[in-house]
């Protein structure tokens, strides 16, 4: 099994967990569904993310040169000036998406699925904070 279905394994059944719960408890408790999903969920993925970009920038920078002077971001005089490269997160990078080695292509692919599962986490947890309303 892959890290990247781990993964989504982890989000669903997470997911799930927290949709029964609003099913199963009363009131008082099933207000508590928001926190049981985003706890576990959206922080996990931020930290994943940051970790997993800084684990690609560092390879990129040693194995593709280049391409890694070509994103690099500069955050600043504190936060590690030349160490991160811009993968897109809202959008597809073409020179990343084509990456010959796969140890690289996968370590984009980890990125770029944390990312998005913290944004959806983050949108989640905002759906179930309206479903303990009204159901």
């Amino acid at each position: 099994m892959s890290k990247s279905s781990k993964i989504q394994i982890y989000f669903y059944s997470i997911l799930i967990v927290s949709i029964i719960w609003l099913f199963i408890f009363p009131k008082p408790i099933k207000n508590f569904a928001p926190i049981v999903f985003g706890v576990p969920t959206f922080p996990v993925f931020i930290f994943n993310f940051r970790n997993k970009l800084e684990d690609f920038s560092s390879a990129l920078k040693n194995k593709l040169p280049d391409l890694f002077q070509k994103y690099v971001v500069d955050y600043g005089i504190s936060a590690g000036i030349g160490e991160i490269v811009d993968i897109g997160v809202l959008s597809s990078n073409e020179d990343f998406e084509n990456l010959k080695d796969v140890e690289l292509y996968q370590m984009y692919i980890l990125c770029k699925q944390s990312i998005r599962l913290a944004f959806l986490s983050f949108c989640i947890i905002a759906l179930l904070g309206f479903a303990t309303v009204y159901l």
